[in-house]
């Protein structure tokens, strides 16, 4: 039988601890050799396994694209210059000039779900990076009990004792940096989230500014089918009147009175069409729609430019969060190949204990019931069966990969922004023209009501100037509402609208005992250097040094040498041969690894 209960340790209790932990501190100092020579042991049983050569190239990006070069095929409002700050650089508050489409907007990234999603999204990506980067901390446990225990149930004089105990679990001395890229790799998630968090702003913002627009227009095509709705009414009349004297015939009436149903069916689809841009823009800000933030028919304009900066292309790099999302997920293939690496390596960890013991509570925490105990351990990867070899190779393929998607998403921001470019391009022609169209029925109206009325002209006329003077109105509401649009599509995808003005807060790893030595490495300068560089912008290569980089980079050759062949029917033909395959990384001439892999291949 035994019975335990908890003690509470008091500081006094803890400070007499430490101080009993010094013989303990003694025989670390006094075994340092021999944790040196153990590890070396250690790293000589690892050398059984091949350890791939740290890959110091560059990353190297080639989206193939005129990233320094000026874009093309621009309007009378549009420019693509160095000299000025691209749109991109300005806050959502102030390239807007629409105070209530401004109120909308505020209340979109107050209340909108996707948003708020995205928002949490970040918090739980610092949670998690803060899990990775408390797990590099030493954990100490204590732990008191009370233990009465008898040898069989005759017996008579039970023993009763006490213990107190602290202890230092397993820590990982990081000698090869496997937990500072597990960190590393961590941290490159969040800042991924962070842009991924940016990329659902510059959306929300600009689908409340697209919705905003496409109210208003919608309002304004109601207004203007709902005063042809008028103008027909009274043709309607005309026509009825003179048929009813005897001027005309029926059929005039007739289709005054189809081209006023025309004009209250498209008054219909006006309605619907509010009903859809309230509905949308609804959703977006995710609650009621104040009266006082309705917009005005056929707003002319909601920003504040005049010119329209694209900046160059290379600006994207730095303004678009979906290619800095790219760029720390690449970061973070790139961590991960440096934790598969590392794992070659022998795990070194520490752990401890001291503690006190005594048969009465009175006694325990004398000198003499101290117990301690120390001891490193290491763990050697020495036979595998090549599951390092498959995990570094895996590693290596994702960061591939992740580069081809961060290549990809700088091409996609390219295409974006040169196509909204190629609807500016002509929209200010179009409008010209259609103003030009809307005179000349205008006037073909005029002319052709005056003839009907003078009787030397049938009321078809009339009518199809009508019809023609209506849809070239709508059409000039349709390329005013376009190019509103524009400009709101130029600004999202050049990048404006994310939190340009809000830093992101990096935080700041705890450093492993093993760089705990390195002081230097401690300093506010260096976190801020390294703060920094995780957070910084990718420089792409242009055509002609990427060129030059892959020029300069090792080749890679693989030769198959068989040491049998096999004729699987018996029919005295080699079906398949068994070698060896030696790869052979070459630098400059020089031989850095041969890697023999035993494979069968198809002669």
């Amino acid at each position: 039988m035994s019975a335990q209960k908890n003690i509470t340790l008091s500081s006094a209790a803890v400070a007499n601890i430490a101080t009993t932990a010094q013989p303990a501190l003694a025989v670390l100092r006094k075994n340092g050799g021999r944790l040196i020579g153990l590890t070396a042991l250690a790293l000589s049983m690892a050398a059984c396994n091949t350890i791939p050569k740290a890959d110091m190239r560059p990353v190297l990006a080639e989206p193939n694209i005129p990233i320094e070069q000026t874009y093309g095929a621009f309007d009378k409002e549009t420019v693509s210059s160095a000299d000025q700050p691209s749109i991109a650089g300005q806050r959502w508050q102030n390239f807007y000039s629409d105070e209530r489409l401004k109120g909308l907007i505020a209340l979109g990234l107050e209340n909108n779900k996707d948003f708020e999603s995205a928002r949490l999204a970040i918090e739980k990506a610092r949670a998690q990076y803060q899990i990775t980067d408390l797990n590099d901390l030493p954990r100490i446990d204590g732990s008191g009990g009370y233990t009465r225990q008898a040898q069989n149930r005759t017996d008579k004089n039970p023993n009763s004792s006490y213990s107190v105990n602290l202890g230092l679990a397993n820590y990982e001395l990081d000698f090869w940096g496997k937990i500072a890229s597990l960190k590393d790799q961590a941290l490159q998630n969040f800042l991924a989230t962070t842009a991924a968090k940016d990329s659902t702003q510059i959306s929300l913002i600009s689908n409340i500014a697209q919705s905003y627009a496409n109210l208003s227009y919608s309002l304004a095509q109601l207004k203007l089918a709902e005063a042809t709705v008028e103008s027909r009414e009274k043709s309607l009349f005309i026509a009825d009147k003179r048929f009813e004297a005897g001027i005309d015939p029926k059929l005039p009436s007739l289709q005054a009175s189809a081209s006023l149903e025309n004009a209250k069916l498209a008054v219909l689809r006006a309605q619907s069409s509010i009903l859809k841009a309230r509905n949308a823009l609804q959703f977006l800000v995710g609650g009621p729609i104040p009266t006082n933030l309705i917009p005005t028919p056929a707003v002319s304009n909601i920003t504040n430019q005049q010119i329209f900066n694209a900046g160059l292309p290379s600006e994207l790099l730095r303004y678009r969060p979906d290619v800095l999302q790219a760029e720390y997920n690449l970061k973070a293939a790139g961590a991960n190949i440096e934790v598969a690496r590392a794992s070659y390596f022998p795990s070194i960890s520490l752990a401890s204990s001291v503690g006190l013991s005594s048969g009465s509570l009175d006694n325990l925490f004398k000198s003499g019931s101290v117990g301690w105990s120390f001891g490193p351990s290491i763990s050697v990867p020495i036979f595998d069966a090549g599951r390092l070899d498959a995990n570094y190779d895996v590693a290596k393929i994702e960061r591939e990969q992740t580069l081809a998607g961060y290549e990809k998403s700088i091409q996609t921001a390219f295409r974006e922004v040169s196509d909204v470019l190629a609807t500016r391009a002509t929209l200010g022609d179009q409008l010209a023209a259609q103003y030009r169209l809307q005179d000349n029925f205008e006037q073909t109206y005029q002319i052709a009501d005056a003839r009907f009325k003078a009787g030397i002209a049938n009321y078809l006329d009339v009518l199809d100037a009508q019809r023609s003077l209506f849809s070239t109105q709508q059409g000039i509401l349709d390329l005013e509402l376009q190019k509103i649009i524009s400009q709101v599509e130029l600004y999202q995808v050049l990048g404006g609208g994310a939190n340009l003005d809000v830093p992101t807060v990096i935080p700041v790893p705890h450093k492993n005992l093993v760089q705990l030595v390195n002081l230097p490495a401690n300093s506010n300068k260096a976190k801020a250097v390294d703060a920094i560089d995780a957070a910084s912008s990718a420089r792409v290569a242009s055509a002609q040094e990427a060129q030059a980089i892959k020029q300069a980079q090792p080749t890679e050759k693989a030769t198959f040498k068989p040491t049998a062949v096999v004729d699987v029917n018996n029919d005295g033909k080699t079906d398949a041969a068994v070698g060896v395959v030696t790869e052979k990384t070459t630098f400059n001439d020089t031989s850095v690894e041969q890697v023999p892999v035993t494979q069968i291949v198809e002669p």
